[in-house]
């Protein structure tokens, strides 16, 4: 059926092709795509929208291999695709943290450690920031600063303290008559976040065991950590370092033995908060009975 045609002397009716001149076909045609129509249809209306939903199940049904089952057996539910992407997160985690583990764990000294510490690419910090941030002297030390993680100064000069920081903690240690290069410094991450955010959980995990390898080298009679950042990663991921500053506790890395540990402020929190400095000052003076 193409449509309906005016006959002169009858009522509209119904034709057919045969009714229809060669011309009038043409013009009927050319009339229908100046309107839009361009794909030739059926006398029943297809639902498009459904059709394609059933064409995905099928290719869907296609693609997936089919599973045997035991009879009496209960088919196995389908992992959800989160979970799935979690567990394989987890997994390549897991990988790094134990690569991390053997490189530290290897190194016979602390050169050997920087060493190891440069081929280590598991930390995603590494990709943005400048150097790497380790001291490698000196050796052995009473006293060992573990501090914040780096920021622009450091990550430029790749040292554990530069700039405005390095000085005002060269006046903390003087106030107590120590030099800094008598103290071993370390960060509690040895590569600068972007923007100086604070590291995440997976950024402190990645580089503890390099930070507990330095204090088993060093083996330091005092341990002090500077900043809530440090704190966490070392001793408790949920700690306020405003409760627990000024106390004392104790820290043994996985082969080593147990030192007396404190934590207080990072210079640059000391910085931009001065009043907080009467609170460092108690802090420095119980390191200093600590040493004594």
């Amino acid at each position: 059926m193409l449509g309906t045609k005016q006959k002169p002397g009858h009522l509209t009716e119904t034709m057919t092709a045969e009714d229809w001149t060669r011309d009038e076909l043409l013009a009927a045609l050319t009339w229908q795509l100046d309107a839009g129509v361009d794909e030739a249809i059926g006398d029943i209306a297809i639902d498009s929208y459904q059709l394609s939903q059933k064409q995905s199940q099928v290719a869907q049904k296609a693609s997936t291999p089919p599973q045997t089952v035991k009879p009496g057996a209960k088919a196995a539910a389908p992992t959800p695709p989160k979970v799935a992407a979690a567990k394989r997160v987890l997994q390549s985690f897991q990988k790094t943290l134990g690569e991390a583990q053997n490189l530290a764990g290897n190194a016979k000294s602390i050169s050997e450690l920087a060493t190891a510490l440069a081929s280590f690419d598991g930390c995603a910090l590494k990709k943005t920031a400048i150097n790497t941030v380790f001291d490698p002297a000196p050796s052995q030390a009473d006293l060992m600063i573990v501090m914040g993680a780096p920021r622009a100064d450091e990550d430029r000069e790749g040292k554990t303290v530069a700039g405005s920081n390095r000085k005002l903690l060269e006046n903390m240690l003087t106030a107590i008559h120590l030099k800094i290069e008598e103290v071993y410094l370390s960060s509690c991450v040895f590569w600068r976040p972007p923007g100086d955010k604070k590291p995440t959980v997976n950024d402190l995990a990645c580089c503890k065991p390099f930070i507990d390898r330095q204090i088993e080298l060093i083996s330091p009679k005092v341990l002090v950590l500077m900043g809530e950042s440090t704190l966490r990663g070392l001793v408790d991921p949920d700690a306020s370092l405003l409760r627990q500053r000024g106390k004392w506790m104790e820290y043994t890395p996985p082969n080593g033995e147990s030192i007396p540990t404190i934590a207080t402020f990072a210079p640059h929190m000391l910085l931009n908060t001065p009043r907080q400095k009467a609170l460092a000052w108690q802090d420095l003076r119980a390191i200093k009975t600590k040493l004594s």
